[in-house]
């Protein structure tokens, strides 16, 4: 049997929110979506984001700022991946774009060397075409940028090439 909770008021739902957001960061998306599902109606719902963004509990910049570098940093994203993450949390595209700009160039060509040795020491492949391929596809799936993926591959099998005799 479900239980039923008490409907919650603005005052309530505004407290409940300066809470999480004092935990972790959100987008405005996430605590819309939160007070959606707590059934507060549209009205409510403008006030209480309105008072977290004007107290600084709720900022889509800084948001996507922290996410860009997280996504990088920890979970090894490219940027592609992270671009359509942001979007999917309904982050402002020209918000998006300052913060991916915020990431170094090098460091994802650094990143991407990196993630490709481990894969290929852990891929079977058939052959070189075989695993050229799979290594493609992995880079790709981490959002990195094409051209990139096939640079940092091709550099990569270039060093079995010199190493086998």
């Amino acid at each position: 049997m479900a239980s039923q909770r008490a409907p919650v008021n603005k005052l309530q739902a505004l407290a409940k929110l300066q809470a999480m957001c004092a935990r972790a960061e959100r987008c405005s998306a996430d605590v819309r979506r939160k007070l959606a599902q707590w059934g507060l109606p549209d009205d409510e719902t403008e006030w209480v984001l309105r008072q977290l963004m004007a107290d600084r509990f709720v900022d889509d910049a800084r948001y996507a700022a922290y996410f860009v570098r997280d996504k990088a940093q920890f979970n090894r994203w490219g940027r592609n991946k992270i671009a359509l993450a942001l979007r999917a949390k309904g982050i402002d595209p020209e918000m998006a774009a300052e913060a991916l700009n915020q990431l170094d160039p090098n460091q994802d060509a650094q990143t991407l060397a990196e993630l490709l040795a481990r894969k290929q020491r852990q891929v079977k492949a058939k052959s070189t075409y075989d695993l050229k391929a799979k290594l493609i596809r992995f880079g790709l799936s981490r959002g990195f940028a094409p051209a990139l993926v096939m640079e940092q591959v091709n550099r990569a099998l270039a060093d079995i090439d010199t190493d086998s005799p």
